[in-house]
């Protein structure tokens, strides 16, 4: 698990956040472990031939979560661990996602190659075992909510690389899986880590890091890899667009991402464009480049070039108007049942959000 921490409200957000997934995570080793006891009890019952039975299944080994951190500029790594040591302590000793972290690693913030600069940590430290156990790899980010757990990542039939959803369809030469969850087979693990030494140097920016290690795939297969795989086939559009999300949640789709569940409370967004203005009224340039990170180096004239030609369709922060979760999102994760901690996750992250947003524009 990859995350990149700064002291106070958003780390304390984010870490959150971490302990939801890995508690959903979790779930899925606590159903099969009930289950592979039902099983044993079952054999003993029917005296069936335990040799044989227990030979044909295999015996996965048990889950075990790597957190891996790296501290924003505006942090003390002092700080940073206080609050990690608070929050661990907090959680309590029978909760499922407390009893899988097995170690938590600091690493140094790599802006350019940045979740694969810490997942690489880990592989290193742990390629002996995940070899010896045939161990199945998750690589994993903070930048989204789960909505249940995910055991078809988990299968050994999803080939050497499993992800969410195909980004699209399959004469697309740009299909992908996106990479803030995968799972890898061992020997996909391997390749991974070759791979990223073999282009680590060549790699200038984050763009140029997701066309390589996100959207290439060559590095997944091998000559005896088994492919890889995704839960969800092509939505007709990529799986961040709303157009997608309306198709995929409905049909159990267990991610959330943190930038695209929201929308501003806006009356501007919902008039017709022959109509409302060129910019909403509330349009802030400097809200638009602090919260969006991204266009951070915009000039006020170009970030308003934006945000009329692309941002307004990109569910991107640009005033102090309150974010809330978008209506139909809000729905879907109703209708499912059991969605409450979600729920809840979403709308403290909106709290916590719309409160960084109201200090933001305090420090203009």
């Amino acid at each position: 698990m990859a995350s990149h921490l700064r002291h106070g409200p958003d780390g304390e957000m984010r870490l959150r956040i971490i302990e939801h997934n890995l508690q959903l995570l979790a779930e899925q080793e606590k159903e099969e472990e009930e289950e592979h006891m039902q099983g044993n009890e079952h054999e003993e019952q029917t005296n069936d031939d335990k040799s044989s039975s227990s030979s044909s299944k295999k015996i996965k080994p048990p889950l075990k979560a790597i957190l891996l951190f790296s501290i924003d500029t505006q942090s003390t790594q002092s700080d940073v661990q206080t609050m990690i040591n608070t929050w661990r302590q907090q959680m309590p000793n029978a909760h499922l996602a407390y009893n899988i972290i097995s170690q938590i690693i600091y690493v140094p913030n790599d802006p350019t190659m940045v979740d694969a600069s810490k997942w690489i940590v880990a592989i290193e430290q742990f390629l002996p075992e995940i070899q010896t156990t045939n161990a199945r790899v998750m690589l994993i980010n903070d930048s989204f909510v789960l909505t249940r757990n995910v055991p078809e990542l988990w299968s050994d039939d999803c080939g050497d690389v499993c992800g969410l959803v195909w980004t699209a369809s399959k004469d697309d030469a740009s299909r992908h899986i996106q990479s803030y969850i995968r799972t890898l087979s061992s020997c996909a693990v391997e390749r991974y880590r070759n791979f990223y030494y073999q282009k680590k140097s060549n790699i200038r920016n984050v763009h140029e890091l997701i066309v390589e290690f996100e959207m290439n795939l060559d590095w997944a297969g091998g000559e005896k890899g088994g492919g890889v795989s995704a839960i969800y086939e092509y939505a007709g559009a990529h799986p961040d667009d709303e157009a997608a999300q309306k198709v995929l949640v409905p049909k159990g789709y267990p991610a959330i991402k943190l930038k695209k569940f929201f929308v501003t409370d806006d009356p501007w967004l919902s008039e017709s464009d022959t109509t409302r203005s060129k910019l909403p009224p509330s349009f802030s340039a400097s809200i638009y480049k602090r919260m969006n990170h991204d266009l951070n180096y915009l000039s006020d004239e170009d970030a308003e070039k934006h945000f009329a030609e692309d941002g307004k369709n990109e569910d991107r922060i640009y005033s102090t108007l309150p974010l809330v979760i978008k209506g139909w999102l809000g729905e879907e994760l109703m209708k499912m049942g059991g969605e409450e901690s979600t729920i809840a996750i979403l709308e403290a992250y909106l709290t916590a959000l719309n409160q960084g947003i109201v200090n933001t524009s305090l420090e203009k």
